[in-house]
């Protein structure tokens, strides 16, 4: 279109002046690019937002541990029994004093003998028995608030190459708390081959635990859960058992329950009395009792027996049943189980001889010209006192020099020793016309795993 006088004009007075008009015109945007772009920044984004993360991840528990360490938890430590000291003749001479003493104890008999008549003319009724029972029961119910569920799962597959979960479980007891941790004590075969151990407690809350250690002998162990990982709340309803004591006079005809599940299902209770104590089971390298009831149960139960007082007197334990009892409930008494449980809780490889023995006593010592010291009834196979050559018939008299007057106090040596310790065991042999001397060295083994 040509261009008027009045535009002429206007281009000639620019064209002298040396400016020329440009019209800038905005690049056009390549929408492919843009989005290509964009979506390499939020991929970039993703990806170093899981970096951070993980990097998170591993260096916290560093970085927290550096500056706000958590205490040391406590060693466990469970409270000794004190054997009952015999009197001295100067403590049976009856004094003043004692004379005293007795003529009260003879009022407290009178009394006694008019109780004894006012019950035997009373007549108890259902509603009297159902007081009692009720009262059975809540002692079962606090002796509870300290037993678990533990279980051991396992990833398999089937017929069909579909992955599963399978589990086995047992009743455990929680044995010891010190404030960081729950040590809870269980057959081991429960937990044998577990990819992880999940604890069920009294309220149904639930948490993984860890092995503290396994014992080869008595084939208990013990597992640990850490009090954090449950709440507040159920830290309130658990409680920590109260091990009584397996050797504390005649507990024969005593009534006691059983708790836990000692007809293989978890969370059940019976009552009855203990029918026989003290009777040795005969494991290597110990002097643990069996405790027997009359007590009807399964031959996979597990759990605890206790006293109306709810103190524990023993770890259920079928597999030392007779052939012809093998359903009554049984148990490895507890006093000879504390210095185990205390090992087991702090991770404390327990030394391995493997004898069996027994004491003899003073007065046969003395008729059959025997030395004192433990008498091995048995070496097991293949144990270090086999390899070294101890054999049954021999009398250990001293470990490492310190003297051994009894089977007990070999056992108590051996708890002090530690595994792969050579020691210096001397034993007396019996010869054609007398006893000979012998010192042998023995590599000692671990009796316990994890």
């Amino acid at each position: 279109m040509p261009l008027n006088n009045d535009e002429k004009e206007k281009n000639e007075k620019l064209a002298d002046t040396g400016f020329i008009s440009e019209k800038i015109k905005q690049r056009p945007i390549n929408r492919a690019k843009l989005l290509r772009r964009t979506a390499i920044t939020f991929f970039l984004a993703i990806v170093f937002g899981i970096v951070a993360c993980f990097t998170f991840l591993f260096l916290q528990p560093v970085f927290s541990d550096r500056l706000y360490p958590e205490a040391e938890p406590e060693p466990i430590t469970l409270p000794e029994e004190v054997a009952d000291e015999e009197l001295t003749p100067e403590e049976m001479f009856a004094d003043d004093n004692a004379i005293a003493a007795s003529e009260a104890q003879s009022l407290e008999a009178t009394q006694k003998d008019q109780i004894d008549e006012a019950l035997a003319s009373y007549t108890f009724s259902a509603s009297d028995y159902g007081k009692l029972m009720s009262s059975l029961k809540e002692v079962a119910g606090q002796v509870g608030t300290s037993m678990v569920k533990v279980t051991a799962v396992t990833s398999d597959t089937n017929w069909f190459s579909e992955s599963y979960e399978s589990s086995g479980s047992a009743s455990g007891v929680i044995i010891a708390n010190n404030g960081t941790f729950y040590y809870i004590a269980v057959p081991s075969k429960a937990i044998e081959e577990a990819e992880s151990i999940r604890v069920t407690f009294c309220d149904g809350a639930e948490s993984t635990a860890t092995l503290s250690l396994a014992d080869n002998i008595t084939g208990l162990s013990v597992v640990s859960v850490r009090r954090a990982s449950l709440t507040e709340a159920t830290r309130q309803k658990v409680t920590t058992a109260s091990l009584g004591s397996s050797n504390a006079g005649n507990l024969t005809g005593v009534p006691i329950i059983a708790a836990g599940s000692p007809i293989g299902i978890q969370g059940s209770i019976s009552y009855g009395v203990l029918t026989s104590e003290k009777t040795p089971i005969g494991l290597a390298d110990s002097n643990y009792k069996l405790l027997t009831t009359d007590i009807y149960g399964s031959t996979l139960g597990s759990g605890v027996i206790t006293n109306l007082s709810g103190q524990v007197l023993g770890i259920i334990d079928m597999s030392y049943n007779s052939e012809d009892l093998p359903n009554h409930i049984s148990a490895i008494g507890i006093t000879e189980l504390k210095s185990l449980f205390e090992d087991l809780s702090n991770a404390r490889n327990r030394a391995y001889l493997g004898v069996h023995g027994a004491t003899i006593p003073q007065d046969v010592q003395l008729r059959e010209n025997i030395p004192a010291g433990a008498y091995i009834t048995q070496t097991e196979m293949s144990s270090p006192a086999m390899m070294a050559g101890i054999q049954s018939g021999d009398i250990i008299s001293a470990v490492n020099g310190s003297e051994i007057a009894s089977f007990e106090q070999l056992i108590t040596k051996l708890s002090q020793c530690q595994p792969e310790e050579v020691i210096t065991v001397r034993v007396y042999r019996q010869a054609p016309n007398n006893y000979v001397e012998l010192d042998i060295e023995v590599t000692l083994t671990s009796a316990t795993h994890n």
